[in-house]
């Protein structure tokens, strides 16, 4: 089994969630941004859920219903954390994108089942490597609705300390929770890619890896979004309030980063 895992699984794997991955970095060509009007619709129903069933109908149907069952579990977990990391990179998000993203991540979640259910998985997608891929996608659904800092009276550490309290929190990685409370920034804030100087896919890159393992790219994701925020506090002297967004949020990343990654650890 180790032999054909090494010769057939892991490099078909490789190569279906190379392609999927071209596929769901498509997200960043405006299809949340609320002021065109050209990109209604369901990403996930329009751009991703063909190419799960050719990957079903074309490739995996050919396959021992075993090894099927491996490949579509393995190209699922990534595909859920891939698609959570490039929908977190998303600046500007308002208040219908987030509506959308939320219908298209339950739209994912059934083409997923079905893909493993075409190929005859014997795992389920909720509990497919420990069920913490499934965990983060309904968190997400969660997350994108939260609304800290709504109130302008709080501060830092007490945003920081509600943020915390939130049930979803323990269910996504940290650089989920970093890249999503960009959104609410002042745009002298970079997002981690630019600052990076990396397209949003090759940044995704960095923290999902082809087998769908995520843990190494999280301490990477830390250090991009500490130095993103010390950016921001050498600008943010010159800026003179220009900048639109909430000022907090630099302060916040700062509080939570270190507590969110000694949790995933532990």
């Amino acid at each position: 089994e180790s032999l054909v895992k090494h010769q057939l699984i892991t490099p078909l794997s490789n190569v279906l969630n190379r392609g999927i991955a071209a596929e769901i970095a498509l997200i960043h060509r405006g299809i949340y941004i609320e002021s065109d009007s050209t990109t209604q619709g369901s990403f996930v129903q329009g751009q991703l859920a063909v190419k799960y069933e050719n990957i079903a109908s074309q490739i995996l149907s050919r396959l021992p219903a075993e090894y099927a069952g491996m490949v579509a579990a393995t190209i699922s977990a990534f595909s859920i954390y891939c698609f959570v990391s490039n929908a977190s990179l998303i600046r500007p998000l308002g208040e219908m994108g987030r509506l959308r993203i939320t219908q298209d991540l339950a739209d994912f979640e059934m083409t997923l089942e079905q893909l493993i259910f075409k190929a005859g998985g014997s795992t389920p997608l909720n509990q497919i490597f420990g069920g913490k891929p499934y965990a983060e996608l309904r968190a997400v659904r969660q997350m994108l609705f939260w609304n800290g800092l709504e109130n302008k009276s709080l501060s830092s550490e007490q945003v920081s300390k509600a943020f915390f309290r939130e049930f979803w929190v323990k269910d996504v990685r940290p650089s989920t929770a970093f890249h999503f409370l960009f959104t609410f920034a002042p745009s002298l804030l970079s997002s981690p890619h630019h600052a990076s100087r990396m397209s949003a896919e090759e940044y995704v890159r960095t923290l999902v890896k082809l087998d769908g393992s995520v843990d190494d790219g999280e301490a990477k994701a830390w250090m991009t979004t500490m130095s993103c925020c010390d950016a921001y506090a050498q600008r943010e002297s010159i800026d003179g309030g220009a900048s639109i967004g909430d000022r907090r949020v630099p302060a916040i990343l700062m509080i939570i980063g270190p507590e969110l990654l000694r949790r995933r650890r532990y």
